[in-house]
């Protein structure tokens, strides 16, 4: 088994504690004005994220999102960290109007997204043509789709057969954006139908529905749950996510359960000019959940369960 980052693919012991969802760089019309697009300042963001106790991270900027893979390397270089990153799409919202990559077809999408963690991801600026001459030489490690709360479009059909199937062909994980996973059981159940395994799931930004019992549905078909809701007052104060995690842990499920916080924007970057930044995650929420459980499970959820998602046979 191995795990595929951006320098080079590594055994799952190696890869320590993770942050399982952050972006060095994004850029969409959603987030107007709040764009990471600094290979300097974002560098220096995540070196303070490193200093606050993390020895990996992994990277959920998928295509045409402001992914910058040739600044990649010198941002883990200066950071220090090891890079998981995502091959897959957003959901159809995150992208302008016609934006060649929603009109690509299953069989398109599926051979872009195995073309990337075999071969290497394409720069944003390119045409998506896969040729010889248009990959960088950093591959792409799991698979991201995104969903919102909408009818899914045919687009994001679409690209979740083409992630089921490039994931049941080469057992690399997938990460769905969700924003209240309205329809996660309906999404699940067709991720299977296409020969996906659930256990190579992650559903993010699940926190945002803080509810234990539909946790705990989505954990028994095998899937991972993504909190990534550290510092972000606009959806639930950090004590209801502290409950939710202590709660999953009463219920023998902290296996499932992954860490990040999704920072994602300038105006939460410290070397942008915002805050609370990728520091507060290590430094100020982590401690909570310590203090509520102990720092084994934290330690664990940190290192054991971001190594088994993302795991794959070479």
């Amino acid at each position: 088994m191995i795990i595929r980052t951006i320098s080079g693919d590594i055994v799952p012991e190696k890869l320590g504690r993770t942050n399982y969802h952050e972006h060095a760089f994004q850029i969409s019309p959603l987030l107007s004005g709040d764009e990471l697009d600094s290979p300097e300042k974002s560098a220096k963001e995540f070196a303070r994220m490193a200093k606050s106790g993390f020895d990996s991270y992994v990277d959920a900027t998928p295509i045409g999102i402001g992914r910058r893979p040739q600044e990649m390397l010198e941002l883990s270089k200066v950071s220090g960290l090891q890079i998981v990153h995502a091959t897959g799409v957003h959901k159809e919202a995150h992208y302008a109007k016609a934006h060649p990559v929603t009109s690509l077809s299953v069989a398109e999408l599926t051979r872009l997204f195995e073309y990337e963690i075999k071969v290497g991801i394409l720069s944003d600026d390119s045409t998506l043509e896969i040729i010889a001459t248009s990959a960088s030489e950093i591959k792409a490690g799991f698979i991201k789709f995104g969903i919102s709360n909408e009818p899914m479009t045919a687009f994001e059909n679409r690209a979740l057969e083409a992630a089921a199937t490039v994931s049941a062909q080469m057992g690399v994980a997938i990460m769905i954006h969700t924003d209240a996973a309205s329809e996660i059981f309906t999404v699940l159940d067709s991720l299977e139908s296409f020969g996906a395994n659930l256990n190579r799931i992650v559903v993010a930004h699940i926190d945002r529905r803080p509810d234990p019992k539909f946790h705990a549905e989505i954990a028994s078909r095998g899937a991972y749950l993504g909190y990534d809701g550290a510092g972000r007052s606009q959806y639930f104060p950090d004590e209801v996510l502290v409950d939710l995690f202590s709660t999953m842990v009463e219920l023998g499920l902290a296996s499932h359960v992954l860490l990040g916080a999704d920072v994602a924007r300038s105006s939460r970057y410290i070397e942008y000019g915002g805050g609370p930044g990728l520091e507060y995650l290590g430094n100020s929420f982590l401690p909570m959940l310590r203090n509520r459980t102990s720092d084994e499970i934290v330690n664990k959820v940190l290192t054991a369960n971001p190594a088994n998602w993302l795991a794959f046979n070479q």
